[in-house]
């Protein structure tokens, strides 16, 4: 699936490490936001698109990677591509240091293999503006259904929806990586703790007590438009798609999960902000529903 105008996508996975990265870029001009839901979030350079920072809220990639903390090293290799194309925010007229906002999901399930600087330059080398869905770069090592540990968990992996609202466009790239189950529209479980063929439902793991704590969940959205928004407004537009991603997955950000949902617009048509937001609720709702092809 084509992403939407104005915006470049890429994608690397390592089929040894079972881990990848995927990293957006959006046009010059963008205004950026974030919004930390879990209590335990691996990211860099969230603060300088938060608001009560500086004024500037634009980027030049987010980007979403695998092998938790580590993963960060994988995202150099798309800041360094970056500053080699010469895309950053210019200091002294001479150095430019480029704004790349990433998040990172805890997929050492299989191996412990660490990444490098080079999966961000193979991913970087590999930009486009098609969409991969399902167990794929940053999602490649993702799972769901982790609430009894991970002897019981099920494959997930990346999503992506959009849709068009006049001249408006609004995209939702998800990677799903949680400790919970995931439910259709008919809040049927799709996905989840799967024992002997059999998804057991969250409410009975409760009520039997059989919950483990555990240490390895995230959920890591970017919403992606063209509508003209303050970033404040900007930072709107994320939490709305997390009320989306909490309507798919229960339960959803606990004090041990990372969950963070990015949002960017090109700024370029004016539209009721309201009507965007519901919008973005449902579409990143979807998001989640296309790994498992619905």
């Amino acid at each position: 699936m084509k992403i939407i105008n104005g915006f470049k996508i890429c994608g690397y996975e390592d089929e040894i490490a079972l881990s990848g990265i995927t990293a957006i870029f959006p046009k010059k001009g963008n205004i950026a936001s974030v919004y930390v839901a879990g209590g335990s979030p691996g990211t860099r350079d969230t603060e300088v698109i938060d608001l009560e920072r500086r004024e500037n809220h634009e980027v030049n990639a987010i980007a979403i990677v695998g092998r938790s903390m580590y993963g960060l090293r994988a995202v150099e290799g798309i800041v360094e591509s970056l500053r080699k194309d010469g895309v950053g925010f210019k200091v002294n007229d001479n150095i430019i240091v480029p704004i790349v906002p990433a998040a990172v999901i805890f997929d050492f399930y299989y191996n412990d293999i660490l990444p490098d600087e080079s999966w961000g330059i193979k991913c970087y080398k590999n930009m486009g503006d098609e969409v991969i869905i399902g167990d794929h770069w940053a999602g490649k090592g993702a799972t769901v259904g982790k609430l009894m540990g991970v002897k019981y968990m099920m494959k997930s992996g990346q999503g992506f929806y959009k849709e068009s609202i006049g001249n408006v466009e609004i995209g939702v790239l998800s990677v799903v990586n949680s400790i919970g189950e995931v439910v259709n529209e008919k809040n049927e479980i799709i996905a989840g703790v799967k024992v002997k063929d059999k998804i057991m439902p969250f409410n009975e793991i409760i009520k039997n007590k059989l919950l483990k704590k555990s240490y390895i969940n995230t959920t890591v959205s970017i919403v992606m438009t063209n509508v003209k928004a303050t970033p404040e407004q900007v930072k709107l537009f994320a939490k709305s798609a997390y009320i989306g991603l909490s309507r798919r997955i229960r339960p959803f950000s606990l004090s041990l999960d990372g969950d963070i949902v990015f949002a960017v617009t090109t700024n370029e048509v004016e539209e009721d902000l309201d009507l965007i937001r519901g919008a973005i609720e449902d579409i990143a709702s979807k998001s989640v529903l296309s790994i498992w092809g619905l």
